[in-house]
């Protein structure tokens, strides 16, 4: 053996001391400053109230300092004489800390790690989040080849680190699907993948993310997510929850984005629009903001208590969505880990106390305000009216528009209209109803304030296109009718219709109405609103007795023909509700017809019209013609259609919107005080405005009301303002922000992953001037997005949360998005931008059995038609009982502030997309999409529908279990027509009926197995 000699001893122990040395080193705010506070600072903290001793472990100077008991906590450099130390190590359970009850003990690992520290000097930094971020410098990597854009430096660097490589880019299937969704919240089409695909230009994907960054859908997609941190709802919340009219402030915030409002700008004139020199009307719209928190309308509470409340709410809001601090941990003293004093609270506080508000019904001050998206609209109306006008001053061409009407009337083939004999009658409320000798029903007895007549009859007729409806008058009806009030008036709030197979009951329809007309109504009565739905306000027909002693008739045109080859029976179904006092229906009479829609209505053409019509204009007379004329021009002139547009078109115009609650400052400034314990009726001292000492100071020149406040937000020196910012951006791409906590970036919060990064993004956000658009393409166009998801499982084992950033995002899609990619799958997403709240289904009796205002009784008003199949954005949002669709995909209530939506896997989400109408039909369309575009086999068929959902084409074994998956399905249809029948009876959109039910049932049944596929609510 070679004994080593004293130099090469001497270098030996020099490397383990220098290994011993850096292996040792602590980093203070990433491992000393979180054992502190989640152990300490309860007792030893911010919060002068509970603190111990006088000792703050948050500040140098104190621990290093003598106690109260002369010790010294810290001595740095010297653990022995470090009464810290001691204490912690203590083995007497009266003097270790933490103290028991008020803390978990410190691990040996926690010990070791204040000991090393300690032994190093004990070294201080500020808190990351309170210091403005510096440029970092561009980290070197040595696959230079990999990165695209800055932040891919950041991440590889320390994917290097840790020895570790980025996945590979992800398909660009895959890609398309991914940048769709995260910047418009809508799969791709397939005309859009196709071109994407075959397009081999270097700037294919920079094109391709443009694209989506300019479609309206981009600032729909980034409202949704703005209207969380809002706490944006369309009820005020509390315990009777009512309706409020917020919709035209949404407007707003997707016009915003839009257009690419700078993000300065955007932040400013929300939070104080309204003080902006020379304010318009849309900046003070903008303010609405801070006006979405709960209102109660509650009898019996103490005003000033729930203003406070409101005032609180507006204060922790913008701090969690502009400084991602937990403010309102202050409230009621000082914050016990972050140094914020309950005076600065207040301080803060003070900027938003100045609404001229209530705290009962507080939902002054409104100003009624033209939503942005409408502007644009009201132009096209003028450019519209004005080309209608002038088409009106035009000579008419009489001549040409009487020929072509004459030509139609003579082909005309009339049958019209059939009465129908009634076979079943009854009554929901107590009427006794009883056929007459004439096919009339009349009613008698009872005559409750709420009824549905129901009144089956039967028909072999097929091709029904329209259903008259007569308002008949009988001796026996108070005043002779045609009503059963007392005044003899009539209403009829609502008016539906099923057709039945009299061969088999399990075959119904719901017949659907175009529109419906009436020889006669009451001023403010519309018939239409008998069709659509509603129940509520001066809704249906309604006839006045006194003045009408005659029949009166009303039509309902159908959407569809409709009726069954082997006969027909019709329930017909007459709601009067609750609002319309007891002016009920007397005497009804139904009749039927099968002539064409657009020969239907009151204008029954003269049998001698008729027979002037079909002589040929070569020889008819002068005359002949010019009785033609007087006729044609009485009824059918052209005008009156361009007249009917005109004022359609005025009325649209007319239509106001709803007044938007805003915020505005009091003429005389209120005075702020510090509250005790936060109580709104124990108030101390007074404060006046001001911002927390550990952040930058107001400038001198600064106002000292909201437009100040806000305008400090975007100081240069601000530390957290884009940081926050930029953090949610990430967040919304990959799931996590690059802080995990985005609602804390105080001490109790996570450390950011890639400290430098987060500080490049921040400042390039302000280099670009708050570029919103700028941060979404610079995210998506980086190597970083673009990396596939598919890593194996032990990726996924070692960093589970992606955390360092070595694949892709892949995460659930959030509820509305879920929706809405299903709709747009099946065809029947409507992409209308804009507008008042919708309600699509959603299960009976919800909002009955939550609403619990004494005497007031709303059932949800579903809605209908385009209002069904609307982006989940403009779904209403009640807070005590938001779409319990969303809800189970977990979108918040929207009680508060909402910064980041958990994600959860429960069976009930399976069964919702299983089973939920909304799925379902969507599944319908999507079956018959599959089987009308798809291709003449099965297999294209399958892969078109397949491909239409996932963004990709199915592997052949996935082919394989769809085609099984297909056929056996059609085998139980074709044995089970009603099971085939309730399948595509589900929703309100028509069913197509140019197919084999089971067969499209079946492509139905295997739709819905596409859209539960993992690939269908994932972004991967």
């Amino acid at each position: 053996m070679i004994s080593p000699t004293l130099a090469q001893l001497s270098i030996t122990l020099v490397l383990v001391f220098v290994a011993q040395s850096t292996a040792a080193e602590v980093d203070f705010n990433r491992e000393v400053r979180p054992i502190l506070s989640n152990k300490c600072f309860t007792c030893h903290g911010p919060d002068a109230e509970t603190r111990e001793a006088e000792l703050r472990l948050d500040q140098r100077e104190s621990v290093t300092g003598a106690a109260i008991s002369g010790e010294q906590a810290i001595v740095p450099g010297d653990i022995a004489s470090s009464e810290l130390i001691r204490r912690i190590t203590s083995d007497n359970d009266d003097e270790r800390m933490p103290p028991g009850g008020v803390s978990k003990a410190l691990t040996p690992a926690e010990i070791q790690t204040l000991k090393t520290w300690i032994n190093q000097g004990a070294p201080y930094e500020a808190h990351w989040a309170f210091i403005p971020p510096r440029r970092p410098t561009r980290p070197p990597v040595r696959n230079a080849n990999w990165p695209r854009n800055e932040i891919d430096y950041f991440v590889l660097a320390r994917l290097e680190q840790r020895q570790t490589q980025p996945a590979k880019e992800a398909s660009r299937e895959t890609l398309i699907r991914r940048v769709a969704f995260d910047l418009n919240g809508l799969p791709p089409s397939l005309d859009e993948i196709d071109a994407f695909l075959s397009d081999s230009s270097p700037d294919a994907y920079e094109r391709m993310v443009e694209s989506y960054l300019d479609r309206p859908a981009y600032g729909e997609h980034m409202a949704r997510h703005w209207l969380d941190l809002a706490r944006y709802a369309d009820s005020n919340g509390y315990q009777y929850d009512t309706e409020r009219q917020q919709w035209v402030w949404r407007d707003w915030v997707i016009d915003a984005y839009n257009k690419n409002q700078p993000f300065d700008e955007f932040s400013i004139e929300q939070l104080a629009g309204d003080l902006l020199p020379n304010s318009t009307p849309q900046q003070r719209l903008a303010t609405g903001f801070n006006r979405n928190h709960g209102i109660t309308i509650e009898g019996g509470i103490i005003d000033e208590e729930y203003r406070t409340e409101y005032v609180m709410d507006r204060l922790v809001t913008t701090g969690q969505v502009w400084l991602g601090l937990t403010i309102g941990c202050a409230r009621c003293h000082d914050h016990k880990y972050d140094p914020i004093s309950q005076k600065e609270f207040y301080q803060l506080y003070a900027y938003f106390n100045q609404v001229p508000e209530r705290g009962m019904r507080g939902f002054d001050p409104r100003e009624q305000i033209p939503s942005p998206l409408a502007i644009e609209q009201h132009r096209q109306r003028d450019r519209q009216i004005a080309e209608l006008k002038a088409k009106l001053e035009q000579p008419l061409d009489w001549r040409t528009h009487l020929d072509a009407w004459a030509k139609e009337v003579a082909r005309e083939s009339r049958k019209g209209w059939n009465v129908l004999a009634p076979m079943e009658m009854k009554s929901s409320g107590g009427t006794t109803l009883t056929k007459l000798d004439d096919d009339s029903v009349l009613a008698s007895g009872a005559n409750p304030r709420k009824d549905i007549y129901t009144i089956t009859t039967q028909t072999v007729e097929q091709n029904i296109t329209a259903v008259r409806l007569e308002a008949l008058t009988h001796d026996t009806l108070p005043g002779g009718g045609p009503g059963r009030h007392s005044n003899s008036n009539f209403v009829l709030s609502e008016f539906e219709l099923t057709a039945v197979s009299v061969e088999d009951p399990t075959r119904r329809q719901t017949v659907k109405f175009q529109k419906a007309i009436a020889d006669y109504s009451q001023k403010n009565y519309e018939i239409g609103k008998s069709i659509d739905g509603t129940v509520a306000g001066n809704n249906g027909w309604a006839v006045d007795g006194p003045t009408r002693k005659e029949p009166t008739t009303a039509l309902f045109i159908a959407e569809k023909p409709f009726g069954f080859p082997e006969g027909t029976q019709l329930e017909f179904r007459l709601r009067h509700e609750a609002g319309f006092a007891t002016h009920g229906i007397g005497r009804p009479r139904f009749a039927i017809t099968t002539d064409s829609p657009q020969s239907i209505g009151f204008d029954e053409i003269p049998a001698e019209i008729r027979r002037l019509a079909k002589v040929s204009p070569k020889t008819r007379t002068e005359s002949q013609t010019q009785q033609l004329k007087a006729y044609f021009l009485t009824h059918h002139d052209p005008r009156n259609d361009l007249q009917e547009r005109i004022a359609a078109l005025e009325k649209q115009k007319a239509e106001g919107f709803p007044a938007t609650m805003i915020m505005r400052e009091l003429p005389q400034p209120r005075a702020t005080h510090i509250l005790n314990r936060g109580q709104y009726d124990q108030p101390t001292e007074k404060v006046s405005t001001g911002v927390p000492a550990i952040l930058p100071p107001l400038p001198k020149d600064a106002l000292t009301n909201r437009l100040g406040l806000a305008r400090w937000l975007f100081h240069p020196k601000h530390p957290l303002t884009a940081r926050v910012a930029v953090n949610r951006y990430w967040q919304r791409m990959f799931g996590l922000g690059l802080v995990k906590t985005s609602e804390d970036f105080g001490i109790q919060g996570e450390l950011p992953s890639h400290p430098e990064l987060l500080d490049w993004l921040a400042l390039e956000f302000i280099r670009s001037g708050w570029d919103i658009k700028h941060m979404q393409r610079l995210i998506v166009m980086s190597a970083t997005y673009r990396q596939s998801s598919h890593v194996g499982q032990a990726a996924y084992q070692t960093d589970p949360e992606n955390r360092l950033l070595a694949r892709g995002p892949r995460i659930r899609l959030d509820a509305e998005e879920i929706r809405d990619a299903a709709l747009f799958a099946s065809g029947l997403l409507v992409d209308r931008v804009g507008g008042k709240s919708v309600y699509p289904y959603q299960p009976k009796g919800l909002w009955l059995e939550l609403n619990n205002r004494p005497g007031y009784s709303q059932a949800y008003p579903q809605g209908s038609g385009e209002d069904l199949y609307r982006r989940g954005l403009y779904t209403f949002w009640k807070r005590t009982a938001p779409s319990p669709m969303l809800k189970l995909l977990d979108a918040p209530e929207r009680e508060f502030c909402t910064l980041q939506r958990s994600r959860t896997n429960t069976p009930l989400q399976a069964l919702l997309l299983l089973n939920g109408p909304q799925f379902v039909e969507a599944a319908r369309h999507l079956g018959e999409r599959m089987r009308q575009h798809g291709g003449k086999t099965l297999e294209d068929q399958l892969r078109y529908g397949f491909r239409l959902v996932t963004s990709h084409s199915p592997t052949e074994m996935e082919l394989q279990v769809l085609k099984e998956a297909y056929t056996a399905d059609l085998k139980q249809f074709q044995r089970d027509h009603a099971a085939a029948n309730r399948m595509l009876e589900v929703g309100e959109s028509p069913v197509s009926n140019q197919a084999d039910v089971a067969e499209l049932a079946a492509f139905a049944s295997t739709a819905r197995l596409l859209l539960n596929l993992n690939e269908a609510i994932t972004k991967g």
